[in-house]
């Protein structure tokens, strides 16, 4: 019981993980380049203070899961 309520606590608290785009490049495998051009181009959750640029690893992981394509099976 107890191993579980640690488990749920780590897996939240990892989906609620703010970065820069140093997680962005891991959440998305894309390169600086392309997220910066997804960025400029408001295709991706994202927020900016100042000079840097802040992502969320569940606003991320949502935005992969909605850009998904169906297969010809589905």
């Amino acid at each position: 019981m107890e191993v579980l309520q640690h488990l749920r606590a780590s897996r939240s608290a990892k989906e609620a993980e703010l970065g820069g785009l140093e997680l962005a490049q891991e959440v998305t495998h894309l390169s600086k380049s392309r997220l910066y051009a997804l960025v400029a181009a408001r295709q991706i959750p994202h927020a900016k203070w100042g000079n840097k640029l802040y992502f969320t690893r569940a606003d991320l992981q949502a935005w992969i899961a909605a850009s998904r394509r169906s297969s010809r099976d589905e």
